[in-house]
């Protein structure tokens, strides 16, 4: 991320925030309209240029705005989970005035996401099979240059950017999932608990996988504070995690949760491979008890769980809804992929930026 990008980040970061404090903010916002409506106006307008410009002329504008939309979701997202701060920080989590600036800029945001998913590729006559197919497909480690660029070429200056953008989601992991287990009891909820169980070690903070990933940033002497590095992280990643607080938060969207969340479960274990890889060339750890081989290890037992015991009875108790597992699952493709290259460019630069002249 450039400079530029960075500060125009940081910048709507600290608007959206300074709103999200102000006291009383919903009736100081009937009875002022500028208490909100110039960073509504402006964000929205950000917003629907971000998502209305087409990929193949977007420019380095469109890279800003998007970047800032998202942070900007962000920001509001993260009001729905308790960061043990103080609870003072939450004065606004109900206010209406928030949830119109967040749908104003969700909206544009989520139709361009649903214009990227070809109905064709949903159309299948049998979901539970097609995503049976899919799963064979995305567990299976692929040799792209992505992959083997991290296997064999990254430095210790890409590897400590790749913990960087990371630590964002890894220090606060399944906390999404967390939304979507409560109301009555299933078979269905309760391999989702037993998922969630596992990546919360089983209620033993040594294993739960956050704690994993804090002590891979503590051997190279980062800081392990959740949120450390949010200010350079690229707008894909944030929007891989902005998406799933929609598909969490939304009941309406708990299929598509399913679909999506059983993409992740799948793909983790290859995509983690190239991550292994380095982190074993550059002698940062043995392939055994960190964080990236605990996930290789988990995710395939946990995207059979989802599979099998999640998709499958689901479509059988919703057949009419069934093709949003596989909307779910396909979007959470598109979006992991977005995040996964954008994370190799901002570490190849890191590498770059770290090799001799």
């Amino acid at each position: 991320m450039s400079i530029e990008h960075r500060s125009a980040v940081t910048e709507t970061a600290e608007r959206v925030r300074a709103l999200i404090s102000t006291p009383d903010l919903d009736v100081r916002a009937r009875r002022d309209s500028c208490i909100a409506g110039a960073l509504q106006s402006d964000l929205a307008h950000e917003s629907e240029r971000a998502w209305s410009v087409p990929d193949d002329v977007a420019d380095d504008r469109t890279e800003r705005a998007r970047a800032c939309v998202q942070r900007a979701l962000y920001e509001l997202n993260r009001l729905e989970l308790y960061w043990f701060d103080d609870p003072g920080r939450y004065v606004n989590e109900n206010s209406v005035t928030l949830a119109r600036l967040h749908e104003a800029l969700e909206t544009p945001w989520q139709r361009w996401l649903l214009q990227r998913v070809p109905s064709d590729a949903v159309a299948d006559d049998d979901p539970p099979e097609a995503i049976r197919t899919r799963a064979e497909r995305d567990a299976t480690p692929s040799d792209t240059a992505d992959q083997r660029f991290f296997a064999e070429e990254i430095d210790l200056g890409g590897y400590r950017r790749l913990l960087e953008i990371a630590s964002v989601n890894g220090l606060v992991e399944a906390s999404q999932l967390s939304r979507a287990l409560g109301g009555a009891p299933s078979p269905v909820q309760s391999t989702l608990t037993r998922i969630f169980l596992e990546e919360y070690g089983n209620g033993l903070p040594k294993k739960k996988h956050s704690t994993f990933f804090a002590r891979m940033l503590e051997d190279q002497g980062m800081d392990a504070t959740p949120e450390a590095y949010l200010d350079s992280v690229p707008w894909q990643v944030l929007g891989a995690i902005n998406h799933a607080f929609t598909l969490a938060e939304r009941k309406q969207l708990y299929l598509r949760f399913c679909g999506a969340f059983t993409f992740t479960e799948v793909s983790t274990p290859a995509s983690f491979q190239g991550y292994a890889r380095a982190a074993a060339r550059l002698g940062l750890s043995d392939g055994h008890d960190d964080y990236w081989a605990l996930h290789i290890r988990e995710d395939r037992r946990h995207g059979a769980w989802m599979v099998e015991q999640v998709v499958q009875p689901l479509c059988e108790r919703f057949p009419e809804r069934r093709h949003e597992l596989l909307l779910g699952y396909e979007q959470q493709r598109l979006v992991e992929g977005l995040a996964g290259a954008a994370t190799a460019r901002e570490c190849r630069a890191a590498t770059r930026a770290g090799a001799p002249s």
